[in-house]
């Protein structure tokens, strides 16, 4: 089939998933009150272009993903990033006019009047408005990188890009209330990748000329991918559901919620589908009768599972153009409540500190992730220590995003300090350990230790730099993104101090990590000498009873610095004096 016959006998189903969105937009809108109305246009307007920014912007992630990672011919990488250009083409245009329509509803004038845009300067200036406008940046981005090459690299690139996307789009999804702002967000990012990887990259797969699409090698590999996206749907829609109720009784009276529910029931049917698609990869896809069986029942499966994909994002479009049952109430009382969403937490003691927990999904979502992708398949054998620092890693990540660090963090410098340098020495260390050494950072780096000393000392200088500048502080503290790029950041510097070290020639490889504990240890010296209190309109100004001391708590942020660095300093005497007797 012509790539014209595909795209003719799409737009026939591309249609109807727009209607349906627009339907079930209207039903889960029910009887909300509409102070001005926008008109027909961006009322009805809204969920045609969420539904076409969000297949789009799916097939750019998971045709990108699968050019990257998956596909090992040229031609067939070429193709895919073909594809993935239109996409994001696409995707730029359907969110422009998802700006134009949201500015309309969000300020009542009709698309077209004397007056439409006339303010428009003011919405962007919004919250909402500043992530409408930096994903449709971003996916105009995405479009120019995706025409620039053919290589795995450049399509990783466009990966990345694309992610950044739908990392917009989750800032702007459902809203929630104020209590589950960030588990909404969180959960709605963790949504977005995973279908923009299943649906996308398994619509490519179909695309391609016979030998890419039918690689047994490249389908079992999609096939983990699945399976990880599917556990990655389930765990985070219904979480994602949870936070958008007042009552399970809505499960019968709202409208919103039984869309919900169709997409729970989709979803379902999509794992029966995988599992049905892995067991005739079990069987073979061969040259004999047998092998063309197990391929030609794998391909109408699929063509059946981007079907009911389709009505799933169709309706999860009609989702995010609908208000919630659940109400943004008012944030807790108190000036606590009024700085994080959520009330104060009681005063810290061993018994109380045990029973405090906020799971965050994107930290729980991301530790599963890379141990589901360390067990995949097709991995290579690899050392028992490895497999256990991975795990370790992944575990000691969810306790700090989820556990009484993450409760504390809100209100105190000192949690919010140690938090951060834990993701950074035990969670990142471990994770870089395990990590298989990438090419990019193994050629220069390789018997290079002043290098190395070099980038094992920038994520930890990085992370200082964020609390040195108040600016960078209050926006990690004010901004959900900006608080989850901050953990990223910590997690990613301590790999990269372990990634360093491993390059490093062995005698001096104590040097290399020397180099982010002297800068360790400067922090410390520097939180417990200061009269200044970082962030003292935010940490200062949270209405505490107990440590009601600000200054002598970021004072006791500096010394639990510096007894982590002791910490880390001894076992690294050890590891060096083990080392040298064995040699």
């Amino acid at each position: 089939m012509t790539a014209r016959r595909t795209l003719l006998a799409l737009l026939p189903a591309l249609a109807v998933l727009c209607l349906l969105a627009v339907l079930a937009a209207d039903a889960a809108g029910g009887d909300n009150l509409v102070l001005l109305d926008a008109g027909p246009v961006a009322r009805l307007g809204a969920p045609i272009a969420a539904t076409l920014a969000d297949l789009a912007g799916a097939l750019t992630i998971g045709g990108a993903v699968v050019a990257g990672w998956l596909l090992r011919e040229r031609t067939d990488r070429a193709r895919a990033l073909g594809i993935v250009a239109g996409a994001a083409a696409v995707t730029t245009l359907a969110r422009g006019a998802s700006l134009a329509f949201s500015y309309a509803i969000a300020t009542g004038q009709p698309v077209g009047s004397d007056r439409f845009g006339s303010d428009l300067g003011v919405f962007v200036a919004t919250e909402l408005g500043v992530w409408l406008l930096v994903g449709l940046l971003a996916a105009a981005a995405t479009t120019t990188v995706a025409v620039l090459g053919t290589s795995a690299l450049l399509a990783r690139t466009v990966a990345v890009l694309a992610s950044v996307v739908a990392f917009t789009a989750a800032m702007t999804g459902h809203a929630a209330g104020d209590e589950t702002h960030e588990i909404a967000t969180s959960t709605m990012l963790v949504h977005l990748l995973a279908v923009g990887i299943w649906l996308g990259g398994l619509a490519v797969l179909q695309v391609l000329p016979g030998r890419g699409r039918d690689d047994v090698r490249v389908l079992r590999g999609y096939s983990h991918l699945a399976l990880i996206c599917w556990i990655a749907l389930a765990l985070s829609g219904v979480l994602a559901l949870a936070v958008r109720m007042n009552t399970p009784a809505e499960i019968l009276t709202s409208a919103y919620v039984q869309i919900g529910l169709g997409k729970a029931v989709l979803l379902l049917l999509l794992g029966l589908l995988g599992a049905l698609q892995r067991r005739q990869l079990a069987t073979g896809l061969g040259e004999g009768a047998e092998g063309r069986r197990a391929l030609d029942t794998y391909r109408r499966l699929a063509l059946l599972e981007l079907a009911l994909m389709g009505l799933a994002v169709a309706l999860a479009a009609a989702m995010s153009s609908s208000p919630p049952p659940a109400e943004a109430g008012t944030p807790p009382a108190g000036t606590a409540g009024t700085l994080t969403g959520y009330p104060l937490p009681p005063a810290p003691d061993l018994l109380t500190v045990a029973t405090q927990w906020r799971p965050d999904p994107f930290g729980m979502a991301l530790a599963c992730v890379l141990i589901l992708i360390w067990w995949r398949p097709s991995a290579p054998a690899r050392p028992r220590a490895r497999t256990v620092m991975l795990v370790l890693g992944a575990v000691v990540l969810v306790l700090l995003t989820s556990g009484p660090l993450n409760v504390y963090s809100k209100v105190l410098l000192s949690a919010h300090v140690l938090q951060h340098v834990l993701l950074l020495l035990p969670a990142g260390v471990l994770l870089g350990c395990a990590a298989t050494v990438p090419s990019w950072l193994r050629i220069p780096l390789s018997g290079r230790w002043p290098l190395a000393a070099l980038a094992a000392a920038a994520g930890p200088a990085l992370l200082g730099a964020v609390y040195a500048i108040p600016p960078a502080l209050r926006l990690a503290l004010d901004s959900h993104a900006a608080h989850l790029a901050l953990q990223m950041l910590a997690l990613a510097a301590g790999a990269l101090i372990a990634l360093a070290a491993r390059l490093a020639p062995a005698p001096r490889r104590v040097v290399v990590v020397a180099a982010p504990l002297l800068l360790g240890l400067a922090g410390g010296v520097a939180l417990r000498v200061t009269d200044v209190l970082l962030a003292a309109s935010w940490f200062g100004a949270t209405g505490r009873t107990w440590r009601a001391d600000a200054l002598a708590d970021q004072r006791d942020a500096g010394t639990l610095v510096l007894i982590v660095v002791a910490l880390a300093a001894l076992l690294l005497g050890g590891a060096a004096l083990r080392a040298r007797r064995r040699g």
